[in-house]
């Protein structure tokens, strides 16, 4: 009798919701919007087909959310020429999209449940919201300078990456990027508008502090009660499973 041990690495994931409200849309898992972020490594093909596949097994809609032009601004912000910031963008938000068009399609999901924050600059419901974060933005001190923030972690996290040394971080560096963060805003706090959904979640890999601070009601600026923020984080766990070789198992 021959044995093989085969190791096996089994994925789940951890989820943390922001509030109560939160909470009870997951507890429903009627709809979940997932982000993905271009040039961020934790993004690559596998983990989007393990992520999609928890998600469509999780609720009972699944759709996908990945950056739109308004990326090429944090490019631009560390100096790239705005030429090829759009380009890189273009070609990292492909790639994003064809990963997920692949998982959605392997777990049998919606290929074409895929969206960038830019295929809906025209759209009513998106204008609304946009109008209102660009509204507290410039009439509310606190809330521009959370956001700048978040832009200025965005920059340092793009600059660590792509190893750019960074001496300082001007205003006009913060106030170009912040643009990314502003359109992401509208799929934060009423997403269900814009998709034209009942509910959903808006789910990602980490806290969102700018998120965590709107959930908190620090700004005038408020979440939907339809609409909620995961964070979700794989787990892995090594475990050794026993494989006999049945023919040469002889009883």
């Amino acid at each position: 009798m021959t044995e093989l041990m085969i190791k096996n690495k089994l994925h789940s994931f951890k989820t943390e919701t922001l509030t109560q409200n939160c909470t009870e849309l997951f507890e429903r898992r009627h709809h979940v919007l997932i982000g993905i972020s271009p040039f961020n490594s934790q993004f690559s093909e596998d983990y989007i087909y393990r992520l999609i596949g928890w998600a469509i097994n999780e609720f009972e809609n699944v759709e996908v959310l990945l950056a739109g032009k308004e990326a090429a601004n944090l490019l631009e912000a560390l100096g790239t020429p705005r030429g090829k910031a759009e380009r890189k963008v273009r070609k990292e938000v492909s790639r994003n999209k064809r990963f997920a068009e692949r998982a959605l399609k392997a777990h049998g999901g919606n290929p074409e449940a895929i969206h960038t924050f830019s295929d809906f600059t025209e759209q009513t419901a998106y204008c609304h919201l946009r109008n209102e974060v660009d509204d507290a933005f410039f009439e509310q001190p606190h809330f521009r300078k959370a956001c700048l923030e978040m832009s200025q972690a965005a920059i340092l996290g793009r600059a660590r990456g792509t190893q750019t040394a960074v001496d300082e971080i001007s205003e006009a560096m913060l106030n170009l990027a912040v643009e990314y963060v502003i359109a992401e805003l509208p799929f934060f706090i009423g997403a269900p508008d814009i998709l034209g959904v009942e509910e959903t979640l808006l789910a990602y890999h980490r806290p969102w502090k700018l998120g965590e601070q709107i959930s908190n009601h620090e700004f005038a600026i408020r979440m939907r009660p339809n609409q909620g923020y995961l964070m979700v984080t794989e787990q892995s766990e090594d475990v050794c499973v026993e494989s006999k070789n049945l023919q040469e198992v002889k009883r």
